[in-house]
């Protein structure tokens, strides 16, 4: 049985995926059908968000979470949070200050293998919020 921290340790894979350009574990915690929204409004499937990664589209330098939630509905799995992001976006530095929504699926139910991301929406938080 799947539980909150489980989920939380699964984000913690995929941003350390993220930042190591570690293409292996993109590929087995995104879901076939991701669609990762970009807080650009940019959107990507898995295929186009991991070659991103592995081309150094996104070359992630650090990335800073903060006020996690995480809810669990049966087979999904909601996780709210603020992202510092510093990055290079096509060789242009970057520093992002977004809230997003990750949205992670159970195929099977809700076994801890069977978790994959199969959305997210990002977004710019304004200025002095």
């Amino acid at each position: 049985m799947t539980d909150i921290a489980d989920i939380a340790r699964l984000e913690d894979e995929r941003y350390a995926a993220m930042l190591g350009k570690d293409i292996g574990a993109l590929e087995r915690l995104l879901h076939p059908d991701l669609v990762y929204m970009h807080s650009s409004g940019v959107a990507d499937t898995k295929a186009s968000y991991i070659a991103g990664v592995r081309d150094r589209v996104w070359d992630y330098h650090a990335i800073a979470r903060s006020d996690q939630t995480v809810r669990l509905h049966g087979a999904l799995a909601l996780v709210f949070n603020r992202l510092k992001i510093d990055l290079s976006v096509r060789g242009v530095a970057k520093s992002l200050d977004n809230r997003a929504l990750a949205v992670w699926v159970a195929d099977d139910g809700g076994s801890r293998n069977s978790w994959r991301l199969i959305a997210l929406q990002s977004g710019m938080v304004p200025p002095g919020v």
